[in-house]
Formats: C-alpha cells, structure tokens, sequence
C-alpha cells in the first residue's frame, strides 16, 4: 500500500459512480482512483479516460485480482451486492458497499462474517452520518446530555410510473424502502444508538399510488418508544426535505436535504446554536477520506459508520416488506 494514500477501485459505473469519482479525485487527499470495472470494457474504459484513471477492467474478477487495489466502493444495484461484495472480500479487498447495504439482514451476517475472518474492512455508504455539520451536532447532543423525544424525516421524490425504471422493477429490488428509505431510518435508528435509546419495532404504513404497481411506493414508518419517529419515504410523492428533531428542551431542524447535512439551526435553553459547515464537493468526500484513514491506520470497524446500525436498520426494512406482502423485494441476484 501507498503510504499516504490509498488505491480504490470502484465496481459498477452509473450516475451515482460519477459523483463518488469526482468527489475522490477532487477532494480527499489520502485517496486516490486506481481501477475501475464494468461488464462492459468500453464503458470501463471510458470512464478510466474521464478520470485519468491507471486502470481499467470489463470484469470484476479482473479488479478483483489486481493487487495494487486497496478498497472497492461496490456501487451496483442493491440486489447484486452479495456476490460482489463477497468476491472482493475473498480478494483481500476492503469494501465501501453503496446503501442499502444488501436487501437482508442474513447476506449482512455472513458478509461481516466474512469481513472479519479475513480482517478486513465492511461498511455501508451511509454519507450523510460523516458530514461535519451531523457531526457536530452529535457531539453537542452527547457533551449536554440531551434528551430526544421525537425524529421527524423523510425522503420522497415524484416519479411518473414506468415499468422499465429500476426503482418500480421487483425484479431488481425496487421501492421506497430501500431506495430511499434507507436514509431517514439510517437517522433515527443513530439517534436512538447515541442516546442509547431502544429501537422497537415499527407500525409501517404503506400506499401504493399505481395500481398495476409491484413494489412499495410510498411507506411511513412509526415508531413509538424512548425516541418517537415519523419516517418516510417515497418514489411517487416529494416529501419535506427538513429533518426536525425535539425533546423538551431542544428543538433541532436540519434544513434542505437534511441527508446531505451542511446547515443545522439547533435551539437549545433559548439560545440558536447554528451549526454552518458547507461541503467541499458532492458530499461523498467525507466518507471516502474517512475509510481511507481508517486503512492507513489498519481500523479495520467504523466509529462513524456504525455497523450495529446497518444491521439494525436492514432488519426493519426486510421485516417490514416481507410482513406487508414485498417478500420479493428482499431477495439477493446471483
């Protein structure tokens, strides 16, 4: 290994790919792009060529095998993420893994399994927990000892019905929950974690807004517990892009997508306590700099990105969809 950076390879090269890429090369300074992989060469290569990237592979057995990679962000579609985080694993490659992490809470276990028999590193691309703004505000909750009662979020856009969209394919996973879902039950299911509040099972709600639809459109999860929650999701209908947080002396509003954390208004015994840090790029660099450190220091578990919260958030989603008639979205693809 580089001692001052490291080499990732990236699996998988859509949109959200882009974004990671050009947050990587332009923003953190203890990584770097060292190879990328499609099952297509030409679209590998091209990429490779935006990028100024060393190399380039139409297989991922192929980056698999180079062994001048370090980690590999896995940024294929959900459903296929078992194989492929399992191949790199066997690889000797740590692994950045693009939420939701697998569709199962059972691919989840054997992964971390796997993860540690090897003694490497398994995390889920929960950004939004890595931004220094959400940081901050967790280390305000934590040194006051503030008490939360409730955690209002969501994550909704509008999309038009169309069979041939991944997010209304059941065959590819599709849905509100693990599309986006996974965001807003990612923050409570923390929250609670710092508070060291329970997490209970959900009363879910569920409404499909197409008919001939097959997966979950638009759901609403509510928990009642130490920490009550109001979280939503949806891919028919947008949805308030604040996140609101109280307790009987705190209110707490993350404002426009909260899931990219940059401006928190935090009130507390009568005073505003903004919470102000802009991102340097797309949002992605915090988390890419945070892995990377963690290899460079051979940490080999996240404080960060806690994977107790993965495995607890993996779980309501899979029960949810299995217990509400979306068994099939919860499966792995060979």
């Amino acid at each position: 290994m580089i001692d001052e950076k490291v080499r990732w390879g990236i699996a998988g090269l859509g949109q959200i790919a882009h974004r990671f890429v050009k947050d990587l090369t332009q923003h953190v300074p203890n990584g770097e792009l060292y190879a990328v992989a499609a099952k297509d060469p030409q679209r590998a290569a091209a990429f490779a060529d935006e990028y100024q990237c060393h190399r380039s592979y139409g297989s991922y057995q192929a980056l698999a095998q180079d062994p001048n990679v370090d980690v590999v962000y896995v940024a294929t579609i959900h459903p296929f993420h078992k194989n492929v985080v399992e191949l790199f694993l066997k690889h000797g490659k740590h692994v950045l893994v693009e939420k939701p992490a697998f569709t199962n809470v059972n691919d989840w276990d054997e992964m971390v399994s796997l993860a540690q028999e090897q003694g490497l590193l398994l995390v889920e691309a929960m950004k939004s927990v890595v931004f220094p703004a959400y940081q901050s505000l967790r280390q305000f909750i934590q040194e006051h000892n503030i008490k939360i009662d409730t955690v209002e979020a969501a994550f909704g856009n509008r999309h038009e019905f169309d069979s041939l969209s991944r997010i209304f394919n059941p065959d590819l996973c599709g849905g509100a929950t693990l599309d986006v879902g996974v965001y807003a039950l990612w923050l409570y299911v923390d929250l609670c974690q710092l508070t060291n509040s329970p997490v209970f099972k959900p009363t879910v709600h569920y409404c499909q807004d197409n008919v001939q639809s097959e997966v979950d459109e638009h759901v609403e999860f509510i928990f009642d517990g130490d920490i009550d929650g109001r979280i939503g999701a949806s891919i028919t209908r947008d949805l308030k892009r604040a996140a609101v947080i109280q307790g009987p002396e705190v209110k707490i509003i993350i404002h426009d997508k909260w899931w990219n954390p940059q401006h928190i208004d935090l009130f507390y015994q009568g005073k505003n306590h903004k919470i102000i840090s802009p991102a340097r790029g797309g949002g992605f660099e915090y988390e890419i700099e945070h892995i990377s450190a963690l290899i460079l220091k051979q940490q080999y578990q996240s404080d960060l990105i806690s994977a107790e919260t993965s495995r607890k958030v993996i779980a309501i989603m899979e029960t949810s969809l299995v217990e509400n008639g979306f068994e099939h979205l919860v499966h792995s693809i060979k």
